[in-house]
């Protein structure tokens, strides 16, 4: 009798383990966990984890919920509406940079914005403020801002899963360029790229824990707005000598800044 039940043990643990050596499924879950405990998922992620990733029972999950820590879960029920999952793995995992990053980001179009979301969230970007300028393309009144939140939100969950951050980046209300520059973090360390400035990234003090940075849209900043933006305590910094789409510059320069006082090297 005993040798059978430890038999069954070694059989479902060599199972569990072999379905852990694959590339572990991440789902985020807003809410709090205990391991042994057994719980239902909702309805849209019963849905996913059935129609879109197929999984079975006694496939791991990972989760996250927004705070440092993972989840492993094992599927043990499936039916069409429901799905059954019991935690039995809790570790701390802080993957999150040392550099607090807020970008300031002037709207652009469709594709171009969703793509500076998902590259800026997968580089680390902490904040993410969209932003009205002179030259931005997109207009208040034409745009159902709330629907675009929510669009913008989805797309920085699904980055987190691909590169397995933890913490979710926070999407701000769009708001005037002006406006923005005007609160401002005593301990940020603000910069605007510049094709026309002197100064470069090695100008910058030699530790920086905060900083925000202000991208223009695919028409740039009008000198006008520059000058203004400079007088909100921005340091003007001319990032090589290419002039870069608006979806370029943002992650490139947050790459950048992740090699000088980040963690992209580390």
């Amino acid at each position: 009798m005993y040798k059978v039940i430890i038999i069954i043990t070694f059989i479902k643990s060599a199972t569990k383990n072999k379905n852990m050596k694959k590339n572990i499924r991440r789902i985020y879950i807003k809410d709090n966990f205990v391991v042994n405990k057994v719980f239902c998922l909702s309805k849209d992620n019963t849905h996913y984890i059935r129609k879109v990733l197929r999984m079975k029972v006694q496939d791991i999950l990972e989760i996250f919920n927004n705070t440092n820590y993972i989840f492993l879960a094992e599927i043990i029920f499936i039916s069409k509406e429901k799905i059954k999952l019991k935690i039995f793995h809790c570790e701390f995992k802080n993957v999150e940079s040392p550099l607090h990053i807020h970008l300031g980001q002037v709207i652009s179009k469709n594709d171009k914005m969703d793509f500076t979301i998902q590259k800026s969230v997968e580089m680390g970007v902490n904040i993410i403020t969209p932003l009205f300028s002179e030259n931005c393309n997109i207009k208040k009144k034409n745009i159902n801002f709330f629907n675009k939140i929510k669009r913008w939100e989805k797309i920085a969950l699904s980055a987190c899963q691909q590169c397995n951050r933890n913490i979710l980046p926070k999407i701000k209300n769009p708001q005037d360029v002006f406006s923005w520059c005007q609160k401002k973090n005593k301990n940020d360390i603000r910069i605007i790229l510049d094709p026309k400035s002197i100064l470069t990234l090695n100008e910058l003090p030699k530790s920086i824990q905060r900083i925000q940075i202000l991208i223009g849209s695919e028409g740039g900043f009008s000198e006008k707005e520059i000058q203004k933006i400079i007088q909100y305590e921005f340091i003007a910094i001319k990032f090589g000598p290419r002039i870069l789409r608006t979806e370029t510059a943002s992650v490139a320069v947050i790459s950048a800044l992740q090699m000088k006082f980040g963690d992209l090297l580390k």
